[in-house]
This record gives structure tokens, sequence and C-alpha cells, in this order.
């Protein structure tokens, strides 16, 4: 099986600066595949966001997040979503969204697992149990995640590796992940 190289971004809250950034990552990086994951429009605001689905020259992943209201979601749904329960294969390795129900290799949600990456400005802990129990069944080799602006990183959770994209404190600019059958890896995009 071949390595994949993923482009991960979420919390774009349609900001047109962060589009143009998503869009000369994906330039610079040349990915195998991008994924969103979420709150790409902020209540259907920042409609140039939701271009990103289907004008990338690479295959595009997303799942919804808790700002994208229901144009942006059904968008999302049609265009690359990660809405079912069977998780989808490219280039070899599969990809869930939140509600996937069975193994797979990359689990794409909007919120971080509670207990990582997921403290919040005010010393709070805003992660999902829902996503933690998810990860702890399936066991995904990287889980993408956002939500919490202040908490971009990259944490181990087990043996999985967490990944909180997030563009939203406007001081990262995603994540480049690479996945193969050796290992993976991953490290957090910045700003010109």
């Amino acid at each position: 099986m071949p390595a994949v190289r993923i482009l991960a971004f979420a919390d774009l809250h349609g900001r047109p600066e962060r589009v143009t950034r998503v869009r000369a990552l994906v330039a610079e990086h040349a990915p195998d595949l991008v994924v969103l994951s979420g709150d790409l429009t902020h209540v259907d605001a920042g409609a140039e966001a939701l271009a990103l689905l289907h004008t990338l020259p690479v295959p595009v992943l997303a799942v919804p997040g808790n700002m994208d209201g229901a144009g942006a979601v059904d968008q999302i749904t049609r265009h690359g979503g990660l809405a079912g329960e069977m998780p989808a294969v490219i280039a070899g390795f599969s990809f869930g969204g939140p509600d996937v129900q069975a193994a797979c290799d990359v689990l794409v949600t909007h919120e971080p697992p509670l207990g990582t990456l997921d403290l919040t400005f005010l010393r709070t802990r805003a992660g999902s149990r829902k996503v933690l129990e998810r990860l702890m069944r399936y066991r995904p080799r990287v889980l993408v995640c956002g939500h919490i602006h202040e908490a971009p990183g990259i944490a181990r959770l087990e043996e999985t590796l967490v990944v909180n994209c997030s563009m939203g404190s406007g001081k990262n600019a995603g994540a480049l992940i690479e996945l193969s059958e050796e290992g993976t890896d991953a490290r957090l995009l910045g700003w010109p």
C-alpha cells in the first residue's frame, strides 16, 4: 500500500484569507487528499469556503461543524461528506466520519475527543465523549478534528494520532499528515 499525503483543515468559518491559504497549501504540498473537519462556514456565511469541496485538484472529504448551517451541511453531504456508517476508501486507506460504524484508518470529526486537544481558554475540557468512545472502539490510526480554536496540535491517545487542525485562532493553517504502512507522521502548518 503506498503512502498518502493529507492536508487537513478545520474552522475556516468562511473567512476569505483562510480559503486562500488552503488553496496555497494545496498548490505547495500537492497532497493526495484534503480533509475538511467542519465549520467551513459561519451559519452559512462564507460560501466561498464551500467551493473548496469541488474546486480543488484533489479529492476532498469533509464533515460539517456546529457553525455550518443547513445549506452548508447539505453541500458538504453532497460533495465529499463522510456522513455514512461505512468508511470511504481512498488510495488504499479507509476514512470514516462521526457516525462511522466500522474500523477505519482515519476518523474525521469536528470535535476532538474528550480530554485530548480540547482545553479552552477558560481552562475547561470541551471535547466530545461520543468521539472519545468512537476512537476507543475503532482505534483509528489518525483522528482529524478541530472545533477548539485555542487547542490546535498533535497528540497521541493510545495508538491513535490526534490532529486538531483548527485554523480558528489565526495562528495555525491546518496540518500535513503522511500515512503509510510503516507509520504516521503529522505537523501543523503556519502562515507565511
